[in-house]
């Protein structure tokens, strides 16, 4: 992180100590700093190793009679920062400043401030065009980021570590540090347009794909959207900055549509090829239709009812009727007794009412056949349409869809909001 700053400090220096009615009772005078000693403050987390030293060469030093001395400097330091992306892009990121004088210990230098670290000692950013305009508003936002809090703190660092207590051993073995720091959250007002809008309309690409019941329309609706789904999160990922925390929850949830997509592609391939070569009346070793049973009895009715036209048709091919023999003999007293009666009847006459009753029943067989076999046209039909196989795999095409649907109202909440 690249951070511009100004430095006040002060010291005491012995000799820069005068008698004030010796020289026209003069108590302070103003002098280039680099014409008195200062401390070599430097930067312990630069970035850089051509800008860690701080001069204190911004403004002429003030120097009291009693060798008080009080002096600025500015700087533009690039600091170290452990930033973190896990939370992108709702991460906040805090960068120390670190500045000791690295040639003096803490016996000749300690660095200190008689206000102590209270809240009110904090360091103090501003990012207004107009610093030293304190009637507008101050801004807390600088490009993509907002400054959240500052804090400070001192140090004595030691073969232990730093620690914030003076030490109590001798003071040539620890070095006087002082910290600064800055907490800063990132600021995306167009993240939920750019990233979670495109982000949920793949994410339900993937869920409507199981229920499009035309195969081939869901297969390329997964296609498209395992290209749209590379794409974009290629070009997202690729713009993301360098971290050295965790993977980022977005990208990991990238990750996981990308993976369901493809599994639901991979399911409708398979679906698909089971279709296309199983039987239609093959039952999966689990149950998932609803009224099994009634449809055995309307399968085993259908059957029954199949029979029955099958030996109609048997029937009309082979038919079986009395012999004329038989029905000559039957008739022929009949007939001598009609005759004997003065009436002359004539068999030719008479219509054959065998030959009636048969044709009433044949003409009835058939249309039975031919309403028997309308039907079974109708169900065959259907069974075409979505035989009985079809409709397991599209139960089971449901089922999926509601295990996506748990998965995306986990991980979007987690990862995206």
């Amino acid at each position: 992180m690249l951070l511009h700053g100004l430095l006040w400090a002060s010291w005491t220096d012995e000799y820069l100590r005068w008698d004030p009615s010796k020289y026209n009772n003069t108590k302070r005078i103003a002098i280039e700093s680099w014409k008195i000693w200062q401390p070599a403050l430097l930067l312990y987390n630069s970035a850089r190793g051509n800008g860690w030293y701080l001069h204190m060469n911004g403004l002429p030093a003030s120097v009291n009679n009693d060798g008080k001395v009080w002096a600025s400097g500015s700087f533009s330091f690039h600091v170290t920062c452990l930033f973190d992306f896990t939370n992108y892009p709702y991460d906040e990121q805090e960068c120390p400043i670190v500045i000791a004088d690295w040639v003096y210990d803490l016996s000749k230098v300690n660095l200190s401030d008689p206000s102590g670290n209270g809240s009110s000692n904090k360091p103090r950013i501003k990012l207004s065009y107009d610093p030293l305009d304190s009637t507008n508003e101050k801004r807390q936002v600088a490009g993509c980021w907002e400054v959240k809090d500052t804090w400070r703190r001192q140090c004595y660092w030691g073969p232990t570590g730093c620690k914030d207590e003076p030490p109590d051993s001798q003071p040539e073995w620890f070095w006087s540090l002082i910290e600064f720091g800055v907490r800063i959250k990132r600021n995306v007002p167009y993240f939920g347009l750019t990233i979670i809008m495109p982000t949920m309309i793949t994410c339900f690409l993937t869920l409507i794909v199981f229920w499009i019941d035309t195969m081939s329309l869901a297969i390329a609706t997964a296609v498209m959207n395992i290209l749209l789904q590379g794409l974009y999160s290629w070009e997202f990922i690729k713009n993301l900055p360098p971290g050295s925390g965790g993977v980022p929850k977005i990208v990991s949830f990238f990750g996981m549509n990308l993976s369901l997509t493809g599994i639901a592609f991979i399911l409708h391939i398979i679906i698909a090829y089971l279709v296309h070569i199983l039987p239609e009346n093959l039952e999966l070793p689990f149950q998932l239709l609803t009224g099994d049973s009634q449809d055995e009895e309307c399968y085993q009715h259908d059957h029954q009812k199949q029979q029955q036209y099958e030996n109609i048709i048997a029937m009309d091919q082979n038919p079986t009727f009395p012999s004329t023999t038989m029905v000559r003999a039957h008739l022929q007293p009949n007939a001598n007794a009609a005759t004997n009666g003065g009436e002359n009847i004539a068999l030719a006459d008479k219509p054959d009412l065998s030959n009636a009753a048969y044709s009433q029943t044949r003409s009835h067989g058939e249309s039975e056949i031919t309403a028997g076999g309308h039907a079974q046209s109708a169900l065959n039909g259907g069974a075409v349409e979505l035989g009985h196989i079809a409709q397991q795999l599209y139960i089971v095409r449901r089922l999926i869809f509601f295990l996506f649907f748990f998965i995306y109202f986990i991980s979007i909440p987690i990862c995206l909001l």
